[in-house]
């Protein structure tokens, strides 16, 4: 177990982590530096790791500091039960005094007293609109949490939620970018190929995406895939049965 000193809990530390943080723009190495800065700054703070659920009591492991943590993960996904899942689930903040005394998950806590765990500080990390993950902050002994280290603890899980929100947000523009070419692809083939305007080729995405009940976006990339206006691809099919209906005997 380590000791650390109340000057490790210094406003001028804090700072100094906070403005470490985002030395760069990858999300991945941010989390790692926020949970190895748990180990290091959260008296009773042995191990610590960021990770994510998917609504079904599933948890994927995004940085830890400790192999254990990857295990600990595990064994919740394993039996979708635990306090990850809990914080995931609702809870913003869940401090487990002593995992050996622990009654709230008992397929889990069958299994988690195998792992050198005593105690748990636990963090929703979320916005207004999502929850994004949780931050855990393990210690080998149990009551190894003192009421100020919940303090930094805050601090640290809101900048793992900007790491986050960040992340996703970039994503996002990134499909919406990717969408927005593949719908201007789209629009050139009907313009070349059908001698439309842009407006033209625009409003008849939308025309044929209503009356097909499908995503503009899925059928400019159709059209980009094929070269080929599903409408009039449609209409030429159902022309071509019709004709050869007629000169059947």
């Amino acid at each position: 177990m380590h000791t650390r000193s109340d000057q490790s809990l210094s406003p001028g530390r804090i700072a100094d982590l906070v403005r470490s943080l985002f030395v760069g723009p990858d999300m991945q190495d941010a989390l790692q530096r926020i949970a190895d800065s748990a180990v290091d700054l959260v008296g009773g703070c042995d191990y610590a790791g960021v990770s994510v659920t998917d609504g079904e009591g599933g948890i994927r492991t995004l940085c830890y500091t400790h192999g254990v943590v990857l295990k600990h993960n595990t064994l919740q996904s394993r039996v979708a039960e635990g306090p990850c899942v809990d914080v995931a689930e609702g809870v913003e903040f869940l401090h487990v005094a002593d995992l050996a005394h622990e009654h709230r998950w008992p397929h889990y806590a069958a299994e988690a007293s195998e792992l050198p765990f005593g105690s748990m500080l636990l963090y929703r990390l979320f916005t207004r609109t999502d929850v994004l993950g949780v931050l855990a902050m393990y210690s080998d002994s149990p009551d190894a949490f003192p009421p100020h280290t919940h303090e930094v603890g805050t601090v640290l899980s809101a900048h793992a939620t900007a790491a986050l929100a960040a992340s996703h947000h970039i994503a996002n523009l990134n499909r919406a970018l990717k969408t927005r070419e593949t719908i201007g692809q789209a629009q050139g083939i009907l313009m070349e190929r059908h001698r439309m305007t842009p407006d033209q080729a625009w409003e008849h995405l939308r025309a044929v995406s209503q009356d097909r009940n499908v995503k503009v976006a899925q059928l400019a990339e159709q059209i980009s895939r094929t070269g080929e206006d599903p409408h009039r691809t449609v209409r030429s099919h159902t022309a071509s049965k019709r004709e050869k209906r007629d000169n059947t005997p």
